[in-house]
């Protein structure tokens, strides 16, 4: 990684017609200016225009500002961030020639992209499991304290990280070196390596399948009789399959002869059981009549004397008989199916299991000629031969994953934490020297500052870890947090104590090696010693004209250089 180092910042009001250009230096920059001069509109622009939405930004900037133009260089790179509501758009410079790498109003794909320059590569994952690059808000929280918002917390300015699984635990990780690009870069080889083991076992298991077939049907050829007894065997299993086939068209015919009688014996047996209702009807009808009996329908008059009564019982007597007589029947009928089904059913079987044995033996000629006829046993050595040679491959990469995962574990090791503690503790200890803080307050969590004063100690508690952490990555390595923005609280209500260590601890920040950006109200006293110093005086003026059509053509060439990037880019797509 390289240094990251912001050279200017323009934000650009076109309902106005209004500028302004903000240049930064290496080393200690100062913004000085007193209440509602825009210093700190101007400090949270940096961070907008990455695409870090700061917590409290007045709505009145908000709306003013229509673009944020933000240059700065990542190691020999010049490059340009331009911002316009949701949309991103990033240019490259070559001397005064300029080319767009990415317009998008998708944040992720802008993110992916700044990442990819910035040569970040820390993967996250939403809570609703996707998964992208690590994000500007992520990356640079430990480089800005809002006015604001970011005394209280720790790295806590900014709004769009809480979709984030584990972003507090990762970043304090990431951004102290313990889990750096290192190993989120064997956790990508160990990734790739693993990828490619499954599928040589995807490989090695289709293989061993296809062996094994082989080498059963090759056994088989060897116990196999001559071809002539085979085939012998063959036509004698198609002759009983035949002479199944006609017992079991007899079995079914039966079958249909007795389902059919059932059939007409269970209509019977309904019409009877209706005749039985009806004479049974008629007996309790004639019961309650007397000698003569009048037909309740027709209105006719019968003789209702005893010999007729009990002419009419005997045809329920005759009824009752009849039923038992064809249920007996419908019972046999039903035995006789159900036992011709299990005769038909193990026919079925039997005819089942020959026709498999026939297929089975035509395979086996088919194989026999396969294999004996053409000289193809040599693909069955030759599948052997590469069986042995996949797993080798298999054990390779087991190794090579067991090696990978030792360099993971080097880099989680207890004594490398352990010196990543101790060296943010001694910058800790240097800033609370600075600002007259206790050193017994500095108390180290997951490699991150624990808060746990009140009062005037919590931004002190802040400051100290923040800037103490500024100083060991400064120390570290080139990267892109050698960067640092503190936007001291308004001297209302403050403790003037406490702006005034911070002040003094400001002597640790001159080193042109890395770039500091200080927001303050008053002077620091180390006005001449800075690299830079932008004083504001108007309240709310902090905009003017004089620059406004210079900005406005410069925003109007970046924005041809990004409609022919679209266009080409357009094209491109299309023509695959």
């Amino acid at each position: 990684m390289k240094r990251l180092t912001i050279k200017k910042l323009i934000v650009i009001s076109q309902s106005e017609s209004r500028s302004l250009e903000v240049p930064f230096e290496n080393g200690l920059n100062i913004i000085l200016g007193g209440n509602k001069t825009g210093k700190s509109s101007i400090i949270k622009s940096i961070f907008t225009t990455l695409g870090c939405e700061c917590k409290s930004v007045e709505a009145d900037w908000k709306k003013l500002i229509s673009s944020y133009l933000l240059f700065f260089n990542y190691g020999e790179k010049q490059l340009c961030i331009v911002r316009q509501g949701k949309k991103f758009q990033i240019f490259e410079y070559s001397g005064d020639a300029c080319s767009c790498v990415i317009e998008t109003e998708a944040f992720h794909e802008y993110s992916n992209c700044l990442m990819d320059i910035l040569e970040i590569n820390m993967p996250c994952i939403s809570k609703d499991g996707k998964q992208f690059n690590v994000t500007p808000p992520l990356l640079f929280r430990f480089q800005y304290i809002d006015q604001d918002d970011g005394w209280s917390k720790i790295a806590d300015s900014f709004n769009n990280v809480g979709y984030i699984k584990d972003w507090k635990p990762n970043t304090n990780k990431y951004v102290c070196g313990y889990l750096d690009d290192t190993y989120y870069k064997l956790q990508a080889q160990k990734a790739e390596q693993t990828l490619i083991k499954d599928d040589k076992k995807k490989e090695l298991n289709y293989n061993q399948n296809f062996v094994s077939r082989i080498s059963s049907t090759l056994m088989q050829i060897e116990d196999m009789q001559s071809v002539d007894e085979v085939t012998t065997n063959i036509e004698s299993l198609l002759a009983k399959t035949e002479e199944l086939r006609k017992v079991q068209f007899s079995y079914n015919a039966e079958m249909t002869v007795l389902e059919n009688d059932i059939y007409v014996n269970q209509h019977k047996l309904h019409t009877v059981e209706h005749s039985l209702v009806e004479t049974q009807k008629d007996i309790e009808y004639a019961m309650s009549q007397g000698d003569e009996l009048v037909c309740p329908i027709c209105g006719t008059i019968y003789s209702n004397g005893l010999d007729n009564q009990l002419n009419i019982t005997s045809d329920y007597a005759h009824c009752e008989k009849l039923i038992e007589e064809l249920k007996n029947s419908i019972s046999v009928f039903i035995g006789k199916l159900e036992e011709l089904k299990e005769k038909n059913k193990a026919v079925s079987l039997e005819i089942q299991s020959n026709e498999q044995q026939i297929k089975n033996s035509q395979e086996l000629l088919s194989y026999s000629s396969f294999y004996k006829n053409k000289g193809q046993y040599e693909i069955y050595e030759s599948c052997k031969t590469q069986l042995e040679a996949i797993q080798r491959e298999i054990d390779s990469y087991v190794s090579k994953i067991a090696l990978i995962d030792e360099k993971i574990n080097e880099q989680k090791s207890k004594e490398r934490s352990k010196n990543i503690r101790e060296d943010i503790e001694g910058y800790c200890r240097t800033l609370a020297d600075a600002i007259n803080l206790p050193k017994t307050f500095i108390q180290l969590r997951d490699f991150v500052q624990i808060i746990n004063r009140t009062g005037s100690e919590t931004p002190r508690l802040v400051y100290m870890y923040q800037s103490a952490l500024y100083l060991y990555n400064l120390r570290r390595a080139y990267s892109p947090f050698n960067f640092y923005v503190v936007d001291t609280p308004n001297q209302q209500g403050q403790d003037a104590n406490n702006l005034e260590s911070i002040f003094k601890s400001l002597e640790l920040f001159l080193s042109d090696e890395g770039q500091v950006i200080v927001g303050t109200e008053r002077e620091t006293g180390l006005e001449e010693k800075a690299g830079n110093v932008i004083q504001l005086s108007e309240k709310r003026r902090c905009l003017n004209d004089f620059n406004y059509s210079t900005h406005l053509e410069l925003l109007e060439k970046l924005q041809k250089v990004a409609i022919e990037w679209v266009a080409i880019n357009h094209k491109a797509k299309t023509n695959e």
